[in-house]
């Protein structure tokens, strides 16, 4: 029997199989900002391209490049495409099944008894097509397809979460590099002025105007701030490497901020009515729905089947007489499986009760993510004022001093301490400042502000 087009047909569908994979939705390592990352992140193509070619970076920037050249956003992606694939699959379980089948039976010549006859039927060689149309099974297609749909909602959710937290995280890694940067020069600074005060003391212990106490006292301080120093450009070379890794740029690419901060124009409960869209709150309520669609699944095992099958044949040899198509309707009610169904219920139930006590407890962390974003934001933004009005203060006092020292008026002690106070509320200056910059990001990521931006550059300060 010729059957070059079953051939053919095989080819065919090799060859579908092979085109039918999808290209990666999010590509990791250019430039171009796919549309699924410019909906949840608010950037575009040209927002990346100019980050790029900048030879120092805001934390914005960063944030550009971290959206495309690192994995983070690329996987949630992945997600998605995968739900969507469910869901076609789920969406063709609705349309009926054809297969194209070829079938050679062959036997031996030769008899343990007996001989030929042409009363038995020669082997059975078959070129035929295959049809199934699935009309009800249970509640399978109908929970499917609820479930696959539902899946697509939570991965998108998700996926705008993860460009959340990537935002989170890009921000604690940047301004705790540019405030451990702050903190170094601070230190640096204090280190010439206890150098210069060493020297000054040693003059005088030649002269007899400083105590030799004086001068081990400069020296151990001078010590001091040089510890501080190596421990502080220790934790900057940590911390610059954690942003690279992050944000994959150069762990040496040059920083800087001129974001500044303000406290919220609306109180702490008008933040907490955003809750609800909150992506991580939506993705939760989508899973009440995949876990109720399972239990729906479930509910309809009890139910019968119902099929239409049919064979439609294009070329026979041999074997029994046979029409050249056929149609049965088949039907199938489950009366016993063993309790199976009935435990398939139980688990699915249990499912879905999990997934609302886990709405439940992600409502009350958003709740609470918010209400200690907002609280932060404005604690932190009164120390940093606070400690700027003692940093020109101490300032103010450190002239002073350092002008009665000179005349021999005060003491080294008195000097040495005024600096120390000065070095140190310099450093929490610092540090408050950026904790304050980066709870201004917290607060706006935890009430839904950020990332998405309609514009770059706009509404990030």
């Amino acid at each position: 029997m010729n059957r070059n087009i079953f051939l053919l047909a095989f080819l065919a569908g090799g060859l579908s199989l092979l085109g039918g994979c999808a290209e990666a939705p999010v590509k990791v390592g250019d430039n171009h900002v796919e549309q699924s990352l410019q909906d949840v992140t608010g950037l575009t193509t040209d927002d990346v391209q100019k980050a790029a070619q900048k030879s120092t970076m805001n934390l914005w920037d960063v944030y550009a490049l971290a959206v495309k050249h690192t994995e983070t956003l690329a996987s949630s992606a992945e997600n998605v495409e995968q739900a969507k694939a469910q869901n076609s699959e789920a969406l063709g379980a609705w349309l009926p099944q054809i297969y194209l089948n070829d079938t050679y039976a062959g036997q031996s010549s030769q008899y343990i008894t007996g001989s030929a006859s042409s009363l038995f039927a020669p082997p059975d060689n078959s070129f035929y097509l295959s049809g199934a149309e699935t009309i009800f099974s249970g509640l399978n297609q109908v929970a499917a397809l609820q479930g696959a749909s539902a899946n697509i909602d939570v991965q998108n959710y998700n996926l705008r979460n993860q460009s959340r937290q990537l935002l989170l995280n890009v921000a604690n890694a940047f301004y705790n590099v540019l405030a451990l940067e702050e903190a170094t020069t601070a230190y640096e600074k204090s280190k010439e002025l206890n150098e210069q005060t060493l020297e000054v003391e040693k003059k005088w212990q030649k002269m007899g105007r400083s105590r030799t106490a004086d001068v081990s006292n400069t020296q151990a301080q001078l010590a001091q701030v040089l510890a501080d120093m190596e421990n502080t450009r220790t934790q900057l070379v940590q911390a610059r490497e954690n942003l690279s890794t992050l944000a994959n740029i150069a762990a040496d690419q040059s920083l800087a901020s001129d974001e500044t901060y303000a406290v919220p124009a609306y109180t702490a409960q008008d933040a907490e009515t955003k809750v609800d869209v909150r992506p991580d709150v939506k993705a939760a309520q989508s899973n009440v729905t995949v876990a109720d669609a399972q239990l729906l699944q479930a509910h309809g095992e009890h139910l019968p089947t119902v099929a239409v099958e049919g064979q439609y044949f294009l070329q026979k040899d041999g074997g029994s007489p046979t029409a050249d198509w056929n149609l049965q309707l088949v039907a199938s009610l489950p009366l016993f499986e063993g309790g199976q169904i009935v435990a398939q219920e139980d688990s699915a139930a249990s499912k879905k009760r999990q997934a609302e006590m886990q709405l439940s407890l992600t409502r009350r962390t958003a709740f609470d993510d918010v209400r200690q974003a907002y609280k932060s934001l404005i604690q932190s933004a009164g120390q940093t004022d606070a400690y700027q009005k003692a940093v020109d203060a101490y300032q103010s006092a450190y002239q002073d001093v350092l002008h009665d020292y000179k005349l021999n008026l005060t003491t080294n002690l008195e000097l040495l301490q005024t600096m120390t106070s000065l070095e140190n509320t310099q450093i929490n200056y610092v540090k408050s400042k950026y904790q304050t910059l980066y709870d201004q990001v917290w607060l706006k990521v935890a009430t839904g502000e950020l990332p998405k931006m309609t514009a770059y550059g706009d509404d990030k300060k």
